[in-house]
């Protein structure tokens, strides 16, 4: 559907979203009609956060994409960041180019990262939600958008991120039941013990573990382990 069309529905379009998947499933589809490859809601992450999985409230950026960014530490003196933390305007970014001033080893290694999805420009789009909370919607792939476009989606991001929000707050009051194993599965792999390691603690199969860890991650709303135990630290469903 033209971004025209999305522009003069979307107030009733979020105001109808009543889960985190329906958003998902509207961005993806958005993202898609833009001629782009991946979308990014995130919060804007504070000085101690230094993981991308740590920050996004939906994507749809490849699991092995996210734990490849943060095994590497490229969430510690992003540009992007940087450049959102000091302006609420929108901007568009060439990978390449807004990196230049990176060391050389992290510069290559982010650029080589997002041309290998099809990520090597787009825009970011920083938005708030009533509580003030900072937030950024990215869209990204092959090309940048004209600033008529930019309009139009910064004012998509805004209802979107404040929609967001609203279901992020509800659920954080609706308790996520656990079974102990996955709760004894979860404590353990935020310990960094793997698979192998945990079932042998549990005198479980490693299937048996690892279905364990994918049904939390499942009713998270995570893509990865990282982002799972994140969550659960986070929401006080454990402690390490």
């Amino acid at each position: 559907m033209p971004l025209e069309a999305e522009f003069s529905r979307i107030e009733e379009v979020a105001a109808g979203f009543n889960t985190h998947y329906e958003v998902f499933k509207y961005m993806k589809r958005l993202t898609q009609d833009l001629g782009m490859t991946a979308f990014l809601i995130m919060t804007l992450p504070t000085v101690d956060v230094v993981e991308i999985g740590a920050t996004k409230i939906i994507t749809n950026w490849p699991a092995e994409m996210v734990d490849y960014y943060d095994a590497h530490n490229l969430l510690v003196d992003s540009p992007v960041i940087r450049r959102m933390l000091r302006s609420t305007s929108p901007f568009n970014y060439d990978v390449e180019a807004i990196n230049t001033n990176r060391g050389e080893a992290k510069k290559s290694t982010v650029i080589e990262l997002f041309r290998r999805y099809g990520m090597e420009k787009g825009a970011y789009f920083p938005v708030h939600d009533a509580a003030a909370g900072r937030g950024a919607l990215s869209i990204s792939g092959p090309r940048n958008f004209s600033m008529v476009e930019m309009a139009k989606i910064l004012f998509i991001a805004t209802l979107i991120y404040d929609r967001l929000s609203q279901l992020t707050l509800n659920e954080k009051h609706k308790p996520i039941a656990f079974t102990s194993s996955e709760l004894d599965c979860l404590r353990l792999t935020a310990g960094g013990r793997k698979s192998s390691e945990i079932a042998k603690l549990l005198d479980l199969s490693e299937n048996a573990v690892n279905n364990h860890i994918g049904s939390v991650i499942k009713k998270l709303g995570c893509t990865t382990r990282t982002q799972a135990v994140v969550s659960a630290l986070r929401l006080n469903i454990i402690r390490v």
